[in-house]
């Protein structure tokens, strides 16, 4: 297979590109930090800054995979906001200048968005065709994708809506497990909103299967069954070793800055996977349990 260059190498873009050159296929890692990267055989990384070289790069690929994007946890200041959404829509454009350069008819692109898309939408089951939400989050995915939608042929261009990754290298895993050690796990509000996420093994794999097995259009990356917050609390404590015995109230969570309690926190996103599991990818974690465990 030809190379696959992957722009974002944080947690997830790393596991796609060790296993990507386990199957023998060369790697490209597009980096602002290219000198953090140690020699790897068939691993290349090139300066985001060095255009020429990602034009050529672009031109022998099979498929650029962008996960770049601005780190949305922490506190949403009016400037943070700004900043998570443009940083977005940046990415996109600066990589449609490359598309453009290149001029390769068969290359694929593999575009990062988020579940975030949905919004709050309390118990209903959303699929890939599912209408937007709204807020902050919401609306940032939906000019993501359409700046994506407006750069790209459709017919080249898959769009990841992307759940919350379960790693214990980073991300929220890392952030309940410090709490839940500390007797300060508990759930939030009246924990009846839904929570979709993915496990990392899980991520990093159906972006292999798609780099292989493109089919374009929206995939919502996330395991197959959305778990309610007091249940996710429940297998936390357990897998812990823990009591769950605080509760947050939803005054408290509502009040932190920029809607980020009521966007991040609150909000229940029951989002699963019906493109994934019709294209024929297997999970290995399907169950928030299953992940707990593996990660606990």
């Amino acid at each position: 297979m030809k190379p696959v260059i992957i722009r974002g190498a944080g947690l997830i873009g790393q596991l796609v590109a060790e296993k990507l050159i386990r199957k023998n296929i060369p790697v490209t890692i597009i980096s602002r930090n290219p000198q953090r990267f140690g020699a790897k055989s068939g691993f290349t990384v090139l300066n985001r800054a060095d255009i020429p070289a990602q034009v050529e790069a672009a031109k022998n690929a099979a498929a650029i995979i962008n996960l770049e994007g601005k780190n949305i946890a922490g506190v949403w200041t009016k400037k943070i906001k700004t900043e998570i959404m443009a940083s977005r829509k940046e990415s996109v454009a600066h990589l449609t200048g490359i598309v453009n350069k290149a001029a390769n008819p068969d290359l694929n692109i593999l575009q990062a968005s988020a579940t975030g898309y949905y919004g709050d939408r309390g118990h209903d089951i959303l699929t890939e065709t599912s209408d937007p939400g709204q807020g902050f989050l919401a609306d940032t995915c939906v000019e993501w994708e359409n700046a994506a939608l407006k750069s790209f042929r459709k017919e080249r261009l898959a769009i990841f809506r992307i759940a919350p990754v379960l790693s214990n290298t980073a991300g929220v895993f890392t952030v309940w497990r410090r709490f839940f050690r500390a007797f300060l796990g508990g759930r939030f509000g009246k924990g009846d909103q839904y929570f979709s996420w993915i496990h990392e093994y899980d991520m990093a794999e159906m972006l292999v299967h798609y780099t292989e097995h493109f089919n374009p259009g929206v995939i919502n990356a996330t395991a197959p069954e959305p778990v309610t917050n007091a249940a996710l609390t429940q297998t936390l404590a357990e897998k812990f070793k823990r009591h769950a015995i605080f509760h947050v109230p939803e005054f408290v969570l509502k009040s932190l800055p920029g809607d980020f309690g009521r966007e991040m926190l609150l909000a229940s996103v029951r989002a699963v996977p019906k493109r994934a599991l019709a294209d024929g990818f297997t999970f290995r974690f399907d169950r928030f349990a299953e992940a707990a465990e593996d990660l606990s």
